[in-house]
């Protein structure tokens, strides 16, 4: 079992490579013994619900979104912020862009389920027709089938990876900086969402998440 100093010794030194501010006081993350990660299937319905509400943010015709409903039975799924926002007809800007910035979630819960491969340093947007494709041409029992968790020490190396990155992004902001070019600010914030999802932090559902820095 990797150490938690261990953990942080080496996502410093990957920031370090990547020429982002580090800030050493940061304490360390949670270690394999304290977290308990969602189940596969709390995974899949993630992914599936939050695939679908990504769709009608990227404008899929409402036919398209109720179909993808249908076949998933996924109305159950939904947290009560996605119900409203499924039912609406006239959506704004804003909402369009914070339910499409939800596939970068989508990304990280495939690669928590070996969906995909691996997931980069989070400096760029993912691809929004593979992520697409990788939900929707299967059925969810296809998916389940597929799809394997990852060792609780990978995620927990990506979790102590993206706290120290958020942290950095947190820091320019505050101080009217530039961003360092190797990090996407809004990459870097569903990431860690994501993950503090995964690992139960606090105990939290998908609406109530905190990002801590």
């Amino acid at each position: 079992m990797k150490s938690t100093k261990n953990r942080k010794k080496k996502s410093e030194k990957i920031l370090k490579t990547l020429k982002v501010p580090i800030n050493k006081h940061l304490p360390l993350t949670e270690n394999e013994e304290e977290v308990s990660l969602r189940t596969k299937e709390e995974i899949i319905n993630r992914i599936i619900s939050l695939a679908i509400v990504s769709a009608k943010a990227m404008e899929a015709p409402p036919e398209k979104i109720d179909e993808f409903i249908e076949r998933y039975n996924a109305n159950e799924l939904f947290t009560e912020e996605e119900q409203k926002f499924l039912m609406k007809k006239h959506l704004n800007q804003n909402e369009l862009i914070q339910y499409s910035w939800k596939l970068e979630c989508i990304w990280l819960l495939l690669w928590s389920v070996n969906l995909i491969p691996d997931i980069d340093v989070p400096a760029d947007t993912c691809n929004a027709e593979y992520v697409f494709e990788t939900v929707f041409l299967h059925s969810k029992q296809e998916l389940l089938d597929k799809s394997t968790l990852k060792p609780t020490s990978d995620i927990l190396d990506s979790l102590d990876f993206i706290y120290r990155a958020h942290w950095a992004v947190r820091e320019a902001q505050i101080n009217h900086l530039e961003v360092p070019s190797s990090l996407d600010e809004g990459v870097v914030y569903e990431r860690h969402y994501t993950l503090n999802w995964l690992v139960n932090y606090m105990d939290q559902e998908w609406e109530e998440i905190s990002t801590d820095t």
